[in-house]
Order: C-alpha cells, then sequence, then structure tokens
C-alpha cells in the first residue's frame, strides 16, 4: 500500500504538467518573446518520452501576432523545447495571412524564442507554387528566414534547383542556394555554379560565381 500511495504522489504532478501542455496546445501558447538565442534542441531518448499529448494543435504567437500553427500527432513537452511528431497542416503568416505552408515527419518548437525544427522528409510550399524539400529546415522567427543547412530541392514549376544549402528570407521574398547548386530547367539543359539567388515574387534567378551549363534548343 505505501508504494501505491507513493506511485500515486509521483503521477499527480505529472497529470497537471499534461494539461498545462494541453491548454497551450490546444489553445493559443501565448505571446512569446523574440530576441532569446534558444538552447540547443535535446536529442531524442526513446526511453524516456517524458509527457505526451496526442492530436494537438499547436499556435505559436509574437506581441499579439500569430506566426505559425501546425497539427501534431504528438507532443512531449522537454522544458525549453517542445517534441512534435507527425506534422501537418503546418502554416507560416506573415501579416496575418498564410504565406507558406508545411509538414514533416517530426520536429521541435522553441518555447521562448518561437524557432521550429522540422526533420524528417519536410515539405514546404510557398504561395502554392514553390515546393521545397529537405530533410532539415529551421523556421528562425527573429530574423523571419526559413534555413536548410543540408541538401534541399526546389521545384519552381519550370526549374528543379538542388543545392547543398538554402537560406531564405521570407520578408524580402529571397531565396539563397549555396554549397553546389544545379539548375534543371523542364525544357531541356541545365546550369551549375557555386550560389546563387532566387526571386521569388518574379523567379528571377541570378547566378553567382564560375560555373558551367548546357542549353538545350527548342524546335527546328
Amino acid at each position: 500500500m505505501g508504494s501505491t500511495k507513493e506511485s500515486q504522489r509521483r503521477v499527480g504532478p505529472l497529470l497537471m504538467a499534461l494539461l498545462a501542455v494541453v491548454l497551450a496546445g490546444t489553445a493559443m501558447v501565448g505571446v512569446l518573446r523574440r530576441g532569446e538565442p534558444p538552447a540547443p534542441a535535446p536529442a531524442d531518448d526513446p526511453a524516456d518520452p517524458g509527457p505526451r499529448l496526442s492530436s494537438t494543435r499547436v499556435v505559436g504567437r509574437s506581441r499579439g501576432n500569430r506566426e505559425f500553427e501546425l497539427r501534431a500527432g504528438s507532443i512531449v513537452d522537454e522544458g525549453e523545447w517542445v517534441r512534435l511528431e507527425a506534422i501537418e497542416d503546418g502554416v507560416l503568416y506573415r501579416d496575418g495571412e498564410p504565406q507558406v505552408t508545411f509538414a514533416a515527419r517530426s520536429g521541435r518548437w522553441h518555447r521562448a524564442s518561437n524557432d521550429l525544427v522540422l526533420t524528417g522528409h519536410v515539405v514546404l510550399v510557398y504561395d502554392g507554387r514553390v515546393e521545397l524539400v529537405s530533410e532539415r529546415l529551421e523556421w528562425r522567427a527573429a530574423d523571419d528566414l526559413v534555413v536548410s543547412p543540408g541538401p534541399v530541392d526546389v521545384t519552381t514549376g519550370s526549374e528543379l534547383i538542388s543545392a547543398g544549402a538554402m537560406e531564405a528570407d521570407l520578408d524580402a521574398e529571397r531565396v539563397r542556394f549555396y554549397s553546389g547548386v544545379r539548375i534543371e530547367r523542364s525544357a531541356g539543359g541545365w546550369a551549375e555554379v557555386p550560389e546563387m539567388m532566387y526571386w521569388l515574387e518574379d523567379g528571377r534567378l541570378e547566378g553567382y560565381g564560375p560555373g558551367r551549363a548546357v542549353f538545350i534548343r527548342s524546335g527546328p
């Protein structure tokens, strides 16, 4: 009996923590502070998952403005970070309007900074017309940046852009590809350059540094 009572006493605080996370995840997370550098994301520990919730919607806000929202198959409270699994219906907002949609196998959200780290077949779509695929994407809320520190593929409709890394400034609607860039055109031909800039609004491309290209002539 003593052991049972002791277990009940330990379970009580855990249930209270779960309830607190439910309220934060299903309503609004509240106003979050910018500018606080996030602590390193903790590594996954399958043996100690911590408090876990299922089918929860998370909304990130800053200064009263909605910055992102997403639905997660489950979330795990890890202190400064919240682990997210089976992410879908994700949206990044600009001036209150949806700008980017995304999905990923998993991710982490930093409470204080509103930063998101998405991992595992991350698919991001800008304005319904530009699709980005990577194994890891980072949303740096304070700078309005989407960063892929590793390989990334972007389909624009007429081009497939592959690069070793990428940094997208959503406020300026400008994407920088670097660490080796290859562009393949649907009409034929390709080009390779060390670095390239892509403007989201008008689809303009600019390559920088020495490169090479093959152009396929269409028609007779």
